[in-house]
């Protein structure tokens, strides 16, 4: 029997529903015809679904929000620790720029005026810098060389000076036996010269031998030897 008639009477053939001539022809020549044999057996697949399966939406929603309230916690955590560490780092730097006291005042800007000595050998002075911004530290260096540099440092940012006395301008005193006894401490020797600033700008405030003119009779009684300071400088004097 030609194959094109065996292949129109596979459907009939599967469903059981053909006569037995066209059985027996049908079976005779599946036992040759692999294609034959192959559409047969595709006729016992399942069938697919008429229609695919609709998505559960809400389930689908319910995930996407999930995922975004995820991610806008992340988003926020992460924000959060951005702004944290960059105010950090802002205090950092505005303590580092009114706190850290690197900067050396010009030289050409010290003024020592007035300078004067007391009966017990301290000397007064009166210091200012020519400028209207404060003053929070100096700082003493010894030299091998018999030098004391007294160098005023500011911040990066400095807060201006009020009226009146305050560091940048105000009496001082110079207390050589002091002075001489850190020298010794550090072993550096005796001092010899007192400058205010450092390089060679650096401006002398003292140098051994100087001839000083005398305090006042008003400063001596304010500032120098007493009655009631008499304790104080004997103990001095016993220990020098």
């Amino acid at each position: 029997m030609e194959h094109e008639i065996i292949w129109d009477l596979l459907p009939l053939y599967h469903d059981g529903v053909c006569s037995e001539k066209s059985r027996a022809a049908v079976e005779e020549h599946l036992k040759d015809c692999p294609a034959c044999r192959a559409a047969l057996a595709a006729m016992d697949a399942p069938l697919p679904d008429a229609q695919p399966p609709v998505p559960d939406e809400e389930a689908a929603v319910k995930g996407l929000s999930q995922t975004w309230e995820k991610s806008k916690r992340r988003a926020w955590w992460k924000g959060a620790l951005i702004a944290a560490a960059v105010c950090g780092l802002l205090v950092g730097l505005w303590a580092a720029a009114t706190q850290l006291y690197l900067f050396p005042v010009d030289p050409g800007k010290i003024q020592i005026t007035n300078v004067r000595q007391l009966s017990d050998g301290r000397i007064l002075y009166h210091f200012y810098i020519d400028d209207d911004l404060g003053l929070r530290l100096i700082r003493y260096e010894y030299d091998d060389e018999g030098n004391l540099y007294c160098i005023p440092f500011r911040a990066l940012i400095t807060e201006k000076r009020w009226d009146g006395a305050s560091l940048a301008n105000m009496d001082r005193i110079l207390d050589m036996e002091v002075v001489d006894g850190e020298a010794e401490y550090r072993g550096v020797g005796r001092i010899t010269h007192v400058w205010y600033g450092q390089g060679e700008d650096a401006v002398l405030l003292w140098e051994e031998g100087m001839d000083l003119p005398a305090a006042s009779a008003e400063e001596e009684a304010a500032l120098g030897y007493s009655d009631t300071s008499a304790a104080y400088w004997a103990e001095r004097e016993a220990g020098s």
